[in-house]
């Protein structure tokens, strides 16, 4: 209820029981604290309380403001989502998901005809290099 215009009547009983069953409840929990737990008037309170309590819900139910059987309004559901893979069916499927694979995994790299270009006269100019198998280093073959 938070507005900026004048109240309802409606709006102004809601906020007179609301304040009414506030301060019901701090005097009680306040007389509570003095009571000895486990004693006679303590359970006294605790049931008054429970009372207090119940009686406001029957009261926000007459007024509209509660569903009578909020279990029955406010349904819980599950929803379940999973993320898996495509696993392919079959030997073309799989060359076609490994393809795109292959191809997203190589955007940003430089395949353009100018690279290839700029590649080859390299690879005339300075010979080629190739990876020693045993040992992961460079070297160079003479052409």
């Amino acid at each position: 209820m938070n507005h900026t215009g004048p109240l309802t009547e409606a709006e102004k009983l809601v906020k007179r029981m609301r304040r009414s069953y506030g301060s019901a409840r701090r005097t009680m929990q306040k007389a509570l604290k003095q009571c000895t737990p486990g004693s006679s008037t303590y359970l006294q309170h605790i049931k008054a309380l429970a009372d207090l309590d119940a009686a406001e819900r029957e009261e926000e139910i007459k007024l509209g403001l509660t569903p009578q059987n909020l279990g029955a309004t406010a349904k819980t559901e599950f929803l379940f989502i999973s993320h898996v893979s495509t696993i392919p069916a079959n030997r073309q499927e799989l060359e076609k998901l490994l393809g795109k694979r292959m191809a997203k995994d190589c955007e940003g790299l430089c395949y353009s005809d100018e690279d290839e270009a700029i590649r080859e006269e390299l690879e005339e100019k300075y010979g080629t290099h190739q990876r020693s198998e045993q040992d992961g280093t460079a070297q160079r073959r003479e052409p």
